[in-house]
């Protein structure tokens, strides 16, 4: 699906490995480690962030290329989160999740008068989001999406930000385990084609319950 939302950009681990001048074995110790952040695709091969490692060199010591600088520089300007026009600093954030960019234009027009709203066609790129925006407090989040299943984003979101509150909005609401309703991993079920008073209502309601 062409798109215009720019993918992140991403480096393995002998790559980056390369560019530390270490074995493969000792950079794969750092990531263990959490010395230095890694991403894990659903295969559980990691990917390194330029930014990231960038970040990890400087702090090491360690000689850091031009060319890698400039590849974190453009990387990080090219998938910023940007809030929608409307969106004001100092709000609550609002992510949707869709692979589909009118479903996603939908619910931001929805609701952002209200909300500062990100957007992130990936689960990949949701998190991603979602380590930088603190102030993301819900998260409208689709189950087929390409990459990664729905259901196996909401449980990295959740490792990851235990306080999101997560709506699954799809017309798929039958995949969704009983039990992640009932556990409170699912904070809402909204069924598409849904209404813009139904999406307002669930964030507003969820906004209302959860601690500042």
């Amino acid at each position: 699906m062409k798109t215009d939302i720019p993918q992140p950009l991403f480096l393995s681990v002998p790559e980056a490995a390369k560019l530390c001048g270490v074995s493969r074995n000792t950079l794969y110790t750092w990531v263990r480690r959490g010395k230095l952040s890694a991403y894990q695709t659903p295969g559980r091969t990691n990917l390194i962030r330029p930014s990231d490692l960038v970040k990890f060199m400087q702090e090491s010591g360690l000689f850091v290329p031009g060319p890698l600088q400039d590849m974190a520089q453009e990387d990080e300007s090219n998938n910023q989160p940007v809030p929608s026009e409307s969106g004001k600093e100092g709000h609550v954030g609002v992510l949707v999740v869709d692979d589909d960019p009118t479903s996603r234009s939908v619910m931001v027009r929805a609701l952002n008068d209200e909300y500062k709203m990100f957007q992130a066609q990936t689960g990949y790129e949701a998190l991603h989001i979602l380590t930088l925006r603190k102030e993301v407090r819900v998260v409208m989040l689709d189950l087929r999406m390409p990459g990664q299943h729905g259901l196996a984003t909401l449980k990295e979101i959740k490792e990851l930000r235990p306080d999101i509150q997560v709506v699954i909005v799809t017309g798929y609401a039958g995949e969704i385990p009983e039990e992640l309703v009932s556990s409170g991993e699912v904070a809402r079920v909204l069924e598409k084609p849904i209404t813009v008073e139904k999406m307002r209502n669930a964030v507003a309601g969820l906004i209302d319950e959860s601690p500042s």
